[in-house]
């Protein structure tokens, strides 16, 4: 039994100080009186001055196996999650092998059950192999046996072309037809092949340092032809992280149209804009390099504005570590993608919440029942009878971002020095620890 004392909930809007109890990984009682410790087994925590929040869950991470663990494996990858206070994360297929059967999903299955860690979930590939040219096993990974099966009905929590968007729209179309046939969202990374090469936005600071960009219309090329396919076969589509203003704007008219669209966006695309590459070193702005591009301010602006009023669903990570000799390369050489699993709740809750763009409560449901719902989930809330996947918070006092404390391979973050506050002090799943910042 584990008893959470004098502990505020971060989803309540009128927040008291109470007693919440957790039994056999569910919790047992929310009260405001002491819960009854029962037996040595029994573990107190003491919340005083800190928050209860619902395990986050990430819909959007890269832990690079099979194939790149030297940049991140499964093991790596969990115990971040769980310091950044995520209970579960989903894994993106641009592994090799690519997880497009159900054989390599149930490879990503057992890995996940060993760290003992987060719950860790993969989302199979549109086509074998990514290659755009023959749909994978959907069927196959549906049914797979694995933890993301257990807790959604799904083997797999959806399904996804990372990395770059299916251009063929003839087997795009198949893909979505099965796809909604078997319950699954598609999740898009949304970019137009034909605008591709660039390595930045597209804009003043490309030519600034004299670097090919990438447009906005890259990503709103792909995002017009998602809604218009959306309506046209009756799919979930999913698209991934939203950078441009144009995106938000078609979003939110294909949402008020009612259809099956949802969005995420990640932290520093409503945190950060393509000018923070002009504030570093020529050997460190490939920390801010990821695809797509950090935007103008504009943009970043309308992500802000697309979180609070429902357009952008949910807040993911892209998290997407890289070996620290590849991010030290030229912008035009070094690999797109930064880490983000141990930041994210801090970047967030500094620049939303105390930025007065949001309250507390409406974050923790951006990081938590909304990622879950869109792939089925139970999870994001506390209350009785609900899984016990928690993360208790402590909002108050300022730090600064190291990455030499990170649990993940990557060391490649913009955020590198930035003050932030909020810090997760644990993280518990299925009622058990694990992770306890005080034994760090």
């Amino acid at each position: 039994m584990l008893i959470i004392e004098n502990i505020r909930i971060a989803t309540s809007e009128h927040p008291t100080p109470t007693t919440v109890a957790v039994d056999a990984g569910i919790i047992s009682s929310v009260s405001g009186i002491d819960g009854a410790r029962s037996g040595g087994g029994t573990r107190v925590i003491d919340g005083t001055g800190l928050w209860l929040a619902p395990g986050f869950v990430d819909i959007h991470v890269h832990f690079r196996d099979p194939g790149f663990t030297a940049k991140e494996d499964v093991m790596s990858g969990g115990l971040a999650a769980v310091r950044g206070g995520y209970t579960t994360v989903c894994c993106m297929p641009n592994t090799s092998p690519a997880i497009d059967s159900a054989g390599t999903a149930m490879y990503v299955d057992g890995q996940s059950r060993r760290t003992q860690s987060a719950n860790i979930f993969s989302v199979g590939a549109l086509t074998r192999g990514q290659r755009g040219t023959e749909l994978s096993d959907m069927r196959g990974m549906d049914g797979a046996p694995t933890l993301c099966r257990e807790l959604t009905g799904h083997g797999v929590a959806g399904v996804s072309e990372d990395g770059k968007s299916l251009m063929d729209e003839g087997l795009m179309r198949e893909a979505l037809f099965l796809a909604k046939s078997l319950g699954l969202p598609v999740m898009d990374h949304a970019e137009d092949s034909a605008l591709t090469g660039g390595c930045i936005n597209e804009g003043a600071v490309s030519k600034a340092l004299g670097v090919k960009g990438i447009p906005g219309t890259a990503e709103t090329n792909i995002v017009e032809r998602d809604i218009r396919l959306a309506r046209e076969t009756g799919a979930h589509i999913h698209i991934q992280h939203v950078s441009a203003a144009g995106s938000v704007a078609l979003i939110r008219a294909a949402k008020a149209e009612g259809l099956p669209i949802t969005a995420e966006t990640a932290p520093h695309y409503f945190t950060l804009t393509e000018e923070v590459l002009q504030s570093l070193p020529p050997h460190r702005r490939a920390l801010a390099k990821m695809n797509p591009p950090l935007r103008t301010e504009a943009d970043r602006a309308a992500i802000i504005e697309g979180l609070c009023d429902g357009t952008i669903d949910c807040i993911a990570t892209d998290h997407a570590p890289h070996e620290a000799e590849l991010k030290a390369l030229p912008l035009e050489s070094a690999p797109f993608g930064i880490v983000g699993l141990e930041t994210a709740f801090a970047v967030s809750y500094t620049e939303l919440v105390l930025g007065g763009h949001m309250a507390l409560p409406q974050l923790i449901e951006k990081l938590c029942a909304a990622p879950a719902r869109i792939i089925g989930l139970d999870r994001g809330e506390v209350r009785e009878g609900a899984a016990a996947d928690l993360a208790i918070l402590e909002l108050d006092g300022e730090y600064e971002i190291n990455s030499e404390g990170f649990a993940s391979k990557g060391r490649n973050t913009p955020f590198e020095g930035r003050m932030a506050r909020g810090q997760v002090r644990a993280t518990i799943r299925c009622g058990e620890v694990v992770y306890d910042g005080d034994s760090d």
